[in-house]
């Protein structure tokens, strides 16, 4: 298995689990979780940003360690409304069991968060940097 493949899996999982909570719905509106949003998307919402992948031994056959960044975008009078989003992203992210397609999650955590606001003076971002481990499904 590659590093694509398990990096697929693993971002579509997540898409899949966070797109189920009601609670996530209610802080960005339905419908606004994007691997990649499409242009003039209204605010709030959440996009998957960066995804890196690294073997943890000699082959992918080894497992994959991944390192996913995922932001949540308002366009709110301060950055609460970002930030209680990417909080609960946080909490449903924080060792749930996701079924991937073709591999197995070992271990999926948050590792940082970080917020504030973009160059254009209007826009506030709230992210969350996630670790996972990945090996192939037997």
């Amino acid at each position: 298995m590659s590093t694509t493949a398990a990096e697929i899996a693993l971002r579509d999982a997540i898409l899949i689990h966070l797109a189920g909570d009601a609670e996530l719905e209610a802080l960005l509106g339905p419908g606004r979780l994007f691997d990649a949003p499409p242009r003039g998307q209204a605010f709030p919402f959440l996009r998957l940003d960066a995804v890196t992948g690294r073997r943890l031994a000699g082959s992918a056959e080894d497992g994959l360690e991944h390192e996913l960044r995922l932001t949540v975008l308002s366009r709110a009078d301060s950055r609460d409304e970002a930030v209680k989003a990417i909080a609960r992203v946080a909490a449903l992210l924080d060792g749930p069991v996701l079924a991937l397609a073709g591999h197995r999650l070992v271990d999926l955590v948050p590792v940082a968060t970080a917020s504030g606001p973009l160059r254009d003076g209007r826009t506030f971002r709230a992210e969350l940097v996630l670790r996972a481990v990945t090996e192939p499904a037997d």
